[in-house]
């Protein structure tokens, strides 16, 4: 594939992704109450909702790329033990893991240098809370777990993105690149 056709498919995948991610958190929250998955891997798929539901800076559709990045991270992590719970799991969503290992091939190419950073942040998410809640408190606890839930809803409902502006804004890589170099900048910034 050229580089061309490399960033037409990469362009491609993050606006299907953009435009799916309040649905692609569901399988999320599958995982996170999937008693058949490792536990760890179920804090992880928690982690990754709080990440995403957090507020964000950043212009619409923009401040949402690295969480469809990320997310697809994750959903390849939560089964990636190969268990018998993981293997029903990728099952279940076929639809979605389906197309899982080339599209994290196609990030990994194009992303370059930033893919290993985003795909770090997936370890730090344990620490997260999201008003009061953790990962680990939603797969322990019910009450957490329904809480996280209905955030996901409301996320979902209220998901301020639409195809006209993806179309607008994701038109071609470098401008991403420039935003998640960014991004990675001001973290780095922050930690220290």
């Amino acid at each position: 594939m050229g580089a061309k056709e490399a960033e037409k498919a990469f362009l491609e995948k993050i606006t299907e992704y953009l435009l799916s991610l309040p649905f692609d958190l569901r399988v999320l929250q599958e995982a996170v109450a999937d008693p058949d998955l490792d536990r760890k891997r179920r804090e992880t798929a928690a982690g990754t909702i709080i990440h995403t539901l957090l507020p964000q800076d950043g212009d619409i559709p923009s401040r949402y790329i690295d969480d469809v990045l990320i997310l697809r991270a994750a959903l390849e992590n939560v089964t990636a033990d190969g268990s018998e719970g993981a293997t029903a799991f990728r099952s279940r969503f076929d639809e979605v893991y389906g197309k899982l290992s080339d599209a994290l091939k196609l990030f990994e190419s194009a992303l370059g240098d930033l893919w290993p950073w985003l795909t770090g942040k997936i370890d730090g998410f344990g620490k997260l809370a999201l008003k009061g809640v953790t990962p680990a408190e939603c797969v322990d606890d019910d009450e957490a777990a329904r809480q996280l839930y209905e955030e996901g809803l409301e996320f979902q409902t209220n998901y301020p993105v639409n195809e006209t502006q993806v179309k607008n804004k994701i038109r071609k890589l470098d401008p991403i690149l420039e935003y998640l170099a960014k991004r990675r900048t001001e973290e780095a910034k922050k930690k220290y």
